[in-house]
């Protein structure tokens, strides 16, 4: 079943143009970052992956669900016998496989290389930004409450580039999904031990649990269970 959820999920993406949009969004990055001198884009380069295109994802995911609700989409689909955590999973999985796409081609056209370190924490850090949309969303009247709200929880999971770029240190940051995904996707250029590796990998997970619950008591708070 979820299989056919993530195909439709793909043609819904690619009718209302989330592809071109993720394209020209690579693009527009990849042009910036090969214009900063080499040692500058291996710093900056894991920031703008983790902010932009996996962060964006927050908001597309958010905008594809409202989208949904607008054309009356929801409603036929849970009268069918569609489990809510197939659903789930396909939305996430799906929108997140357009962030961790875009994100990996920027890192090979501005860096020339793939981390594979990287590239699990970009992957994990995109479903977990795709879920939180998720449950904003469905909580939210609006458009612009949506947005309101994504933009508060964003820039709380931004607070880890503060300490990234020795502006502000506070342990409660590495707490945050993002800072997890962040020293991942800069072990190439920063290398870190195995403790520290095996304690980032625990922290996504920690947070993929988490976010998928918020999304599941999302749904259930719309009325479908």
């Amino acid at each position: 079943m979820i299989w056919q959820l993530m195909k439709q999920d793909f043609r819904f993406q690619a009718r209302h143009g989330f592809y071109i949009v993720y394209a020209f969004v690579s693009l527009f990055y990849i042009i910036i970052l090969r214009w900063m001198p080499v040692d500058v884009r291996d710093d900056v380069a894991p920031v703008i992956v983790l902010m932009d295109p996996a962060a964006v994802g927050f908001f597309i995911v958010g905008a594809g669900v409202l989208l949904e609700r607008s054309q009356g989409v929801l409603d036929p689909i849970f009268v069918t016998p569609i489990r809510l955590q197939d659903y789930i999973w396909s939305k996430a999985i799906t929108l997140a496989l357009l962030g961790f796409v875009s994100g990996e081609v920027v890192l090979i056209g501005s860096l020339g290389r793939l981390n594979w370190l990287g590239s699990i924490g970009l992957y994990a850090i995109s479903v977990i930004m795709s879920l939180f949309g998720l449950a904003l969303a469905l909580r939210a009247k609006t458009v612009n409450i949506f947005l309101m709200k994504a933009s508060l929880a964003m820039i709380m999971l931004l607070l880890p580039l503060l300490s990234y770029f020795h502006l502000v240190s506070h342990s409660i940051f590495s707490v945050l999904p993002t800072a997890a995904a962040l020293r991942l996707l800069s072990s190439s250029s920063a290398p870190f031990s195995l403790f520290e590796g095996i304690l980032a990998a625990a922290n996504l997970c920690l947070w993929l649990v988490i976010a998928f619950q918020l999304a599941y008591k999302a749904y259930e708070h719309t009325g479908y269970k």
